[in-house]
């Protein structure tokens, strides 16, 4: 029976899972657990309360007894750029705003999502228990029409011939302005990108003492990315390059996985290990680590990004404390720490001007040189340069009455995203930094309940000059609403 209800279970969540975003910390959603949810992600540590811990931390699973939760959010991330008028003589690599100046903001489109949530937790005695969930990364879903942009150039200037394919750019070569020989066109018109990870999460948990509990998981990850309108870069990627420093400058070959390649998918796993300590009847500690999830490479976009495609899902840790002074009344402090610098792809940063000049290669960088490695789809090849994450997030919960309870919560981290790294991220603006959460649940029957919440990420705004942004400023923007509902049963 146990068998069979789980295999139900794993085939919905892949029928379900068809895109994910979240309110989100860079990509990383700011909770999993519905009732976290409603307190802006705190207390999914130490504080469990439905079956989605068995994502946040495994040493949970019995304390919540055995149920299943199953909810839909309605979430909806507005993100747009200010951009600025085309950089140099091809007027291409920088964002390109809209209007008559090139200077106006452009909006992404796919502002609405609906996404699923489900968990289950079954009991094999008091102290053990094992389970099932599913979780979604995401977030990272842009899409900017070229016709909003400055001359219908597109966001980095794919529309203009003199960029894309490259041409001859160095002013002292007699063929400056001509197209290299092998070279096409690619990836013009709307850009944006899209990328949604998937994990199905295993868990299992044991009361080693009474005030101690300890809990292990296995993910398995399925993610999928599409990036369309980024041609302009192929001037930038090792392919084309070395293809050009193999010919002494004669011709080059134009990179077949940078962009426009549609979607593309690959697998991987990963593991977590979690502990939950009751300090005394009033005070619980959670502690949570998340490994780095090891996702086979992009192929379709190896030459876009580093070493090769690889797109990894960084490594989570998270610290909590709750405290129950009553009844009725439980307060929760996060600390979530994601090493997003650890995936290259995620944290180098935009060196392709200074370190992939191929100008350099046949003579004097003008302090610039050249290194294959540092172009796209090489190991130090440009990302999206986020740095690493640390948020702290606060709730508090109350029991109005034995079948309400109320919850609100916030949480802050630090930006990860410098002005200096503007350019790439017009295709992510992760920029958000805070949530504010409102959320309860409402038992309506003796084993049925609903959770509900609500979350408000303000705009936060990052500008400045930068990598192919020259003197002039640039700026993202982003803000988030949330909506959902989930219910749940309790089995026993």
């Amino acid at each position: 029976m146990l068998q069979s209800r789980t295999a139900a279970l794993l085939g919905l969540a892949s029928v379900l899972a068809v895109t994910t975003a979240d309110a989100t910390n860079g990509y990383m959603p700011s909770a999993f657990s519905p009732s976290s949810k409603g307190m802006a992600g705190s207390g999914q540590v130490a504080m469990p309360q439905d079956a989605l811990t068995v994502i946040c931390n495994p040493a949970g699973l019995h304390r919540v007894g055995e149920r299943l939760d199953f909810g839909l959010a309605l979430f909806s991330p507005r993100r747009e750029y200010q951009g600025i008028t085309p950089n140099g003589a091809t007027g291409a690599y920088a964002p390109i705003g809209g209007g008559p100046t090139g200077t106006g903001t452009v909006e992404s489109g796919n502002d609405y999502f609906v996404l699923p949530t489900f968990g289950f937790i079954h009991l094999l005695n008091p102290q053990s228990a094992i389970g099932v969930a599913m979780f979604g990364n995401g977030g990272m879903n842009t899409d900017y029409r070229s016709v909003d942009t400055l001359q219908n150039l597109g966001t980095y200037g794919g529309n203009n011939a003199m960029a894309n394919p490259p041409h001859y750019s160095n002013p002292r070569d007699p063929r400056f302005g001509q197209q290299v020989p092998g070279t096409s066109l690619l990836g013009g018109g709307d850009t944006g990108t899209n990328l949604t990870q998937i994990g199905i999460v295993f868990a299992f948990s044991h009361q080693v003492l009474d005030s101690l509990t300890l809990g292990a998981s296995f993910l398995l990850a399925r993610q999928s990315i599409e990036v369309q309108g980024v041609g302009a870069f192929q001037g930038f990627t090792q392919t084309f390059t070395q293809s050009m420093v193999a010919s002494g400058a004669a011709s080059g070959t134009s990179p077949s996985n940078l962009t426009d390649r549609g979607p593309d998918s690959s697998w991987g796993y990963g593991v977590q290990l979690g502990a939950l300590w009751d300090l005394s009847p009033e005070w619980t500690l959670g502690l949570s680590l998340r490994s780095r999830v090891y996702v086979n490479r992009f192929r379709k976009y190896s030459d876009l990004f580093a070493e090769g495609g690889d797109l990894d899902v960084p490594p989570v840790a998270c610290v909590g404390l709750a405290w129950k002074p009553t009844k009725r009344l439980g307060l929760a402090l996060d600390v979530q720490q994601v090493w997003y610098s650890d995936v290259a792809a995620m944290g180098n940063t935009n060196q392709l001007e200074q370190k992939c000049d191929l100008n350099a290669a046949f003579g004097p960088g003008q302090g610039s040189s050249y290194d294959p490695s540092y172009c796209l789809g090489g190991a130090n090849g440009a990302g999206f340069g986020w740095k690493d994450m640390t948020i702290w997030k606060l709730g508090v919960q109350y029991a109005l009455t034995d079948n309400l309870t109320l919850r609100a919560g916030y949480s802050r981290g630090n930006q990860i995203i410098s002005a200096q790294e503007i350019a790439f991220n017009a295709l992510a603006p992760a920029v958000i930094r805070e949530h504010w959460a409102l959320g309860g649940t409402y038992r309506f029957q003796k084993q049925y309940e609903l959770i509900f919440w609500g979350i408000y990420a303000p705009q936060e705004t990052v500008t400045g000059s930068g990598a192919f942004t020259g003197t002039q400023a640039a700026s993202l923007s982003m803000s988030q609403y949330e909506l959902g509902l989930s219910v749940g049963w309790l089995i026993n």
